[in-house]
């Protein structure tokens, strides 16, 4: 039945006590079935931690006890030899409706599976509570307790610790919903206590699920960089024909790199959770990529518009350049503010266009308007990119300390409201090296690659994500 090499460990307990979102956090398998409605189990089914597409530790989901006072005056009555107990037990009450749960739920322990017993410690201990732990002693199998406070209540706390110190091996603390990557290895680190026989293999487990951590951690810097060149060296062109509103065109232009950009951002978003198996969790489109600090009068420097584009459109539209505040995205303006009055008259003289209504522009060649593009971008600031970091780096703390059974996915986009400013606290040296991933005016096609300096910087941030 579940007799194999590897080790295993049975989840047991009352029904809607968190179980399956144990094995869920344990296992970092977001597919396993959650709910708070009790009786969601009703079968044994065996999950694992896989690592280099191999199964490495087994955790098999169980339904929970329905006849404890039943199951456990038979084992007190049992005859035979105490190995036995079990199996005589499934072999005698297989068949009645009325054991069904108890029967499924007992056979990974006819195949001396270890236990994790699971309890909600935040309600009152039951006599039934106690009939299940008695029947997980009498067993004889490797125990330990898992105190699974699923609400903020602790007046129960040492009843309970008391009750579970008499029937088990080791007892831990362990809140499926809010475990950390770190939580989950000083569980199974704990495991190894339980049965000697499997302390090699799991201090093998433990070892790969660190160098794992590892590789997501470096797989996840990659990303990053990506990402900031991408951003960086991105360019949006429209083509611009003759009798095109020169307003409205620039707003399109500006929509559209708004856009691209988001898009970006999307897709490192998307590899990140696929590295963190946590492919169910929101990405980007429920958040904007920009915040209303970000683009202000100073637009046409940071999004790289050219003083040619800037001259042209400053001429035709009469120098009003940008989007208002009505052009938000998400609830957070993306938007350049209006050009008037003194901020008018300061770009009017940088750019120092042709006349308004000039039907034919000094472009090389003679070339007409109808010829031309408007192109935004690439970026001649770190502003955006230092926003991309700390976007980016708070993404990835919530990510690596989301656990796998948790499935309140509004209050993970909530927890990417709060403002974390990784790059302010940067030595002015370490932002300036950012602008090494701007494009180069003699160099602009060739690649560039994060400087060492940032990367251990960012490394170090993304690391204390399995703290």
């Amino acid at each position: 039945m579940f007799r194999v090499s590897l080790p295993a460990f049975a989840i047991l307990g009352h029904p809607n006590e968190g179980k399956s979102s144990v094995v869920s956090t344990l296992t970092e398998d977001e597919t396993v079935a959650v709910s708070p409605l009790p009786g969601e189990t009703r079968t044994c089914r065996t999950h694992a931690i896989t690592l280099g597409g191999k199964p490495r530790l087994q955790f098999i989901d169980t339904p929970g006890f329905q006849n404890p006072a039943a199951v456990l005056e038979a084992f007190q009555s049992h005859a035979g030899p105490e190995e036995h107990m079990v199996r005589d037990f499934i072999q005698r009450h297989a068949g009645e409706p009325r054991f069904h749960h108890d029967c499924e739920l007992l056979k990974p322990l006819a195949d001396r599976a270890g236990i994790l017993y699971v309890a909600d410690a935040s309600r009152p201990l039951r006599e039934s509570d106690r009939q299940e732990m008695e029947i997980l002693r009498l067993t004889g199998l490797p125990r330990m307790a898992l105190l699974n406070c699923k609400r903020q209540e602790t007046r129960h706390l040492d009843t309970w610790k008391d009750a579970i110190g008499r029937r088990f091996n080791i007892q831990r603390e362990f809140n499926a919903h809010h475990a950390t990557a770190s939580e989950r290895l000083q569980l199974l680190d704990a495991l190894r206590i339980l049965n000697p026989e499997w302390d090699t293999q799991l201090r093998e487990v433990i070892e790969a699920l660190k160098t794992e951590h590892q590789r997501r951690l470096e797989e996840s810097l990659l990303i990053l960089e990506s990402l900031l060149i991408d951003a960086a060296r991105h360019v949006t062109r429209i083509p611009i024909k003759t009798g095109d509103d020169p307003r409205a065109l620039t707003q399109s232009a500006l929509a559209a790199y708004q856009t691209e950009l988001r898009a970006l951002e999307d897709r490192a978003r998307k590899q990140w959770r696929n590295l963190h198996h946590l492919t169910r969790l929101p990405g980007g489109d429920e958040a904007a990529l920009l915040t209303d600090d970000l683009f202000a009068e100073r637009v046409w420097k940071l999004l790289g518009l050219t003083r040619r584009q800037l001259a042209t459109f400053g001429a035709v539209s009469g120098g009003l350049l940008g989007l208002g505040a009505d052009a938000a995205a998400g609830g957070i303006t993306f938007g350049v503010l209006a050009l008037s009055g003194g901020a008018l008259g300061a770009l009017s003289g940088w750019i120092g266009g042709p006349k308004l209504g000039a039907k034919r522009l000094p472009l090389p060649g003679n070339r007409t308007l109808a010829r031309e593009q408007l192109q935004v971008g690439p970026l001649k600031d770190i502003a955006l990119l230092s926003i991309l970091i700390d976007r980016s780096l708070l993404y990835l703390l919530r990510l690596g300390n989301w656990a796998h059974a948790r499935r309140d996915h509004d209050a993970f986009l909530e927890s990417l409201k709060q403002k974390e400013g990784f790059v302010a606290a940067w030595s002015e040296t370490d932002r300036n090296a950012l602008r090494s991933l701007l494009p180069s005016r003699r160099e602009p096609d060739i690649p560039p690659a994060l400087p060492p300096d940032i990367q251990k910087r960012l490394r170090k941030a993304m690391s204390s994500s399995t703290n």
